[in-house]
């Protein structure tokens, strides 16, 4: 929109008489020119205004809204394995049960994985296929299954799970006697002893 100011200043000045002195009428004139630039500005700033929004509803969105599904998330932390859950070359599997040969066997198995011979792992995770504790068997080089008592409950397990090829030590046949064998530091190490000779062959 182009504004003739003189135009606009003059229509203004003729349409209204004044009366008064001439330092009146000139401070009346001066008075309207102010308010006809600012009245002008106002106009220009609407127009300006009204184009731009004008604009901007034809023109669409450079890129789509970005929906909230994919946002990327954070990687989920990955928590350290539980030692008798890591791979292991020689895994020991006790049947730590309730008799006296069964803390024996439990122990042995512990000093076993305590002096760096094999490392004691879950014989209820074999019975119970639990896929971690399968799979720690079927990459070891050499299982020693330890048993207290002729029962031989930590071979059946390993047998019934599929594992056929892996060393046997009963306590039985080290003539420690079912409910007559305190779990000694004796007795402990010299079934130790004994499964150490196991894993080696």
């Amino acid at each position: 929109m182009i504004v003739d100011w003189a135009q606009m200043e003059s229509d203004s000045f003729t349409r209204t008489p004044y009366r008064g002195t001439r330092s009146t009428i000139m401070a009346s004139k001066e008075n309207r020119r102010r308010f006809l630039r600012s009245a002008g500005t106002g106009i220009a700033s609407g127009v300006a205004a009204v184009a731009l929004s004008a604009k901007a509803a034809e023109d669409p969105p450079l890129l789509p809204p970005l929906d909230p599904s994919l946002k990327s998330k954070p990687a989920p932390k990955t928590e350290p394995q539980p030692p008798c859950c890591a791979p292991a070359e020689k895994p020991v599997f006790a049947c730590s049960g309730a008799a006296d040969v069964g803390q024996i066997a439990d122990r042995a198995a512990r000093k076993l994985t305590a002096d760096g011979i094999g490392k004691m792992s879950c014989l209820a995770g074999i019975g119970g296929r639990v896929s971690g504790i399968m799979e720690i068997a079927k990459s070891a080089k050499v299982i020693l299954a330890i048993d207290g008592c002729p029962l031989h409950c930590a071979r059946h397990t390993l047998e019934k799970a599929g594992f056929t090829k892996f060393e046997h030590l009963c306590l039985a046949d080290l003539g420690m006697e079912k409910g007559k064998t305190p779990a000694t530091e004796e007795a402990v190490a010299k079934a130790a002893a004994r499964g150490r000779t196991r894993l080696a062959s």
